[in-house]
């Protein structure tokens, strides 16, 4: 009987004693972002096309960081971030590209309201002086 829990403890010994099975390599997990990078390099290009990064500089910056961001993120595997901070990236430049589309807009009314008014001044001169007798008629 001794003998038997000698057995006994000396298995149970062992199997205290053996060491955890190894876990399994985990494959290094990839994501595919181009999709997400490519969707931004097109609304960056589409602001570009404005010239976004002076007539709506606070918004393009701010797109140019975002768009850095998920690139750093990318890089380190960080692949949710990542992909969020394109998206914001994207939407940041398409804001961008708006912004500086209605600013432009805005300019070119502003200008065209000036070249009107500038006319109708040089037109009234032109009448102000006839009037007044120093320019001959034609």
């Amino acid at each position: 009987m001794k003998k038997l829990i000698a057995a006994l403890l000396m298995v149970s010994l062992l199997a205290a004693c053996a060491s955890a099975p190894e876990p399994e390599p985990t494959q290094v997990e990839t994501v595919d972002l181009s999709a997400f990078r490519q969707r931004v390099e097109d609304a960056k290009a589409q602001a570009d096309s404005l010239k976004a990064a002076k007539g709506a500089p606070e918004t393009y910056a701010q797109a140019q960081e975002l768009y850095s961001e998920a690139r750093s993120a990318e890089q380190s595997r960080e692949w949710d971030t990542a992909k969020e901070k394109y998206e914001e990236a994207e939407q940041t430049y398409r804001a961008a590209f708006e912004e500086a589309k209605a600013n432009r807009e805005a300019a070119i009314e502003a200008l065209e309201k000036a070249q009107s008014a500038l006319s109708t001044v040089e037109q009234n001169a032109a009448e102000a002086r006839k009037e007044a007798g120093l320019e001959e008629e034609e």
